[in-house]
Formats: C-alpha cells, sequence, structure tokens
C-alpha cells in the first residue's frame, strides 16, 4: 500500500513540475530578465515571487495532481481501505448537501410560483365564467318573472268581455303632488280619455292624458280619483275616493249601514268607467263619529302600484265574463 501512496505522490509531483515549465516557458523575455535579476547574489532565484507569478497554474496543477492520485487510490485500494477517498468524501458531503439543497429550494421556488401564475390564470378566468353565468341567470330570471306576470296579466283577460289591450308602465310621478303612472300606449292605440286601467289584483285608475303614443293614468289613490263602490258582503254602496297620504278612503256610506273592517270592497259598475266586480280594497277603520247621515272607513287599496309592471286598459264597454257553475252544483 506505501508504495501505491509512493507512486501516486510521484504521478502528481511530474504534474505539477510539467505544468509549472509550461508556465516558466509562456513567459516572455523582460519577464525572464526580471526573474533572473531576482536571483539572490549567492542562492537560487527567490521562491514567493515565483509563487505569486504562477499562482493559478500551480493550483490548477495541484487540483489535478489531487485528482489523479484520487482516481490510482480508488481503482487500486479496495473499497474498506480507501481511506484519502473515504476523508474527501467526508469533507465534500456538506457542500454536496448544501448544493443540492440550494438546488431543490430554487427549482420549488420556480415551481411553486409557476402553479400560483397558472392558478392565477385559472381564477381569473372561472370568475370571469362565473359572471357571465351569473349575468345569464338574472337574465333568465327576469324573463320567467316576466312570463310569470304577463300569463296572470293573460289569466285576467280571460275573466273579462270586450276591447282591451296590454300596457307596459314606463313612469312615475316624481314631484309626489299627484299619484299618476305613464304608460307606453296612447292615441294611436284607440285608448280614450277617461279609459279604465286595470291589474290582476284589481283597479288601477282611469286615464285622464293622451297623446300619440303614451297615457297618463290617475290612480285611484289620487284625492282627484273617485270610484263607485260596494260592500261586498252587506252591498252597501258608497265612493272611494283617494287621500293626501297615499291611501283610499270609502265615503257616503249610509250611517245605518253594515260596515266592518276587513270588508272587501269591489267596483260598482255604477260609474260607467269600471266594469262591475273588480276588487279595490279592503276596509282597515270604520269612523261613524259625528251626527251626519255618512260614515266613513279607511281602505287599504288591492294594488301594489309601486311594484305595476304591466296593466290592461279598455278601448270601450268591458263586461265581466260570467263564470259557468261548477259540475254537480
Amino acid at each position: 500500500m506505501r508504495s501505491r501512496e509512493d507512486e501516486a505522490f510521484r504521478i502528481g509531483w511530474e504534474a505539477a513540475r510539467a505544468s509549472a515549465h509550461a508556465g516558466r516557458r509562456g513567459l516572455g523575455a523582460s519577464e525572464e530578465r526580471s526573474a533572473r535579476s531576482a536571483r539572490a547574489p549567492d542562492g537560487p532565484p527567490v521562491t514567493l515571487d515565483f509563487l505569486r507569478r504562477n499562482r493559478v497554474v500551480l493550483a490548477s496543477a495541484v487540483c489535478l495532481a489531487v485528482g489523479a492520485a484520487l482516481v490510482v487510490q480508488t481503482g487500486r485500494t479496495p473499497v474498506r481501505g480507501d481511506r484519502l477517498g473515504r476523508l474527501f468524501l467526508e469533507i465534500m458531503a456538506p457542500f454536496q448537501r448544501a448544493t443540492s439543497a440550494v438546488g431543490d429550494a430554487v427549482s420549488g421556488t420556480w415551481r411553486g410560483v409557476g402553479e400560483i401564475l397558472q392558478a392565477h390564470a385559472e381564477n381569473a378566468a372561472l370568475r370571469a365564467r362565473i359572471r357571465g353565468l351569473e349575468e345569464r341567470l338574472d337574465r333568465v330570471d327576469e324573463v320567467e318573472r316576466e312570463n310569470g306576470r304577463l300569463r296572470t296579466l293573460l289569466d285576467f283577460r280571460q275573466t273579462l268581455q270586450g276591447d282591451v289591450l296590454t300596457a307596459r308602465v314606463i313612469g312615475r310621478d316624481a314631484t309626489g303632488l299627484s299619484r299618476t303612472l305613464t304608460i307606453d300606449r296612447g292615441e294611436a292605440d284607440g285608448f280614450p280619455r277617461g279609459a279604465a286601467v286595470l291589474a290582476p289584483e284589481g283597479v288601477v285608475g282611469q286615464v285622464f292624458l293622451v297623446s300619440a303614443h303614451a297615457a297618463r293614468v290617475l290612480l285611484v289613490t289620487d284625492h282627484n280619483s273617485g270610484v263607485d263602490a260596494l260592500v261586498e258582503r252587506t252591498r252597501a254602496r258608497g265612493i272611494v275616493q283617494g287621500t293626501v297620504d297615499g291611501t283610499c278612503a270609502l265615503k257616503y256610506v249610509k250611517r245605518t249601514e253594515d260596515v266592518q273592517v276587513g270588508d272587501d270592497l269591489v267596483t260598482s259598475g255604477l260609474d260607467g268607467i269600471f266594469p262591475k266586480g273588480l276588487p279595490i280594497g279592503r276596509v282597515t277603520a270604520v269612523d261613524k263619529r259625528g251626527q251626519g247621515l255618512f260614515q266613513s272607513a279607511e281602505v287599504a287599496p288591492r294594488v301594489d302600484f309601486d311594484r305595476l309592471e304591466e296593466v290592461l286598459v279598455t278601448r270601450g264597454p268591458v263586461v265581466p265574463v260570467e263564470q259557468a257553475p261548477a259540475p254537480g252544483s
């Protein structure tokens, strides 16, 4: 084993001498003269100056020699007796672990960044798709709600006999001075002034102003309106008028008539505007104070005017269709 180590050392030393000789030959004339002048008066050249000028070449030669020695030693020495290889392995292992850890961290970081960017793009695409689906769903829901209202309006139309047209509500009074609606049909559609405006829930009002393609509707809650009405339970007659607070009142009912809270009011058909038997509202309070001939009552309208979107407008006399008797009755 000792001879093998001596042989490896000799090979390394010869490689170092060869590299040093090659570097020495590469020196210029001026450098060689400087080297000669650097000799001591009575000895060899200055060693430190030589090492400084040839440090790169010498370092390369030493590494080459160590590598060659390791190769020779590894190839000729059994694995268990390779002390130099084991020492070199022990020295290099921490550096290899650190290099591997840094490489894994950098690779993992870049992989994580790529995954984050991909996830961000996918999330943006999914959010855009969700927004599109939500908008589509909103449109579908709106169409379904409109179809439901129109079906209800059509069913109500089947209960009336006469010339009736559908109109859309396109505006409301914003001043608060009157209770009116604007619809999208007018004289071009044959709507006369004073035409009745109806909804499936009951009476809405009557047309009081008409243009070629629009009309204004005076609601039953306006203080200038008036509808001839009957108490459905007792057939007591009175006039439903609007009030300043946006509700209705039943007036001119004889004091002797039986009117109670919860009674429903319907049109009498005697005013020549509204068909008979259409709902108007429900009595919420009765006032019999005073010594007059009449009593009055507060009435809540059946129609929610703030949510009204479509109405029926009469273009002439309209009467309710009589319901056929049920089989077996």
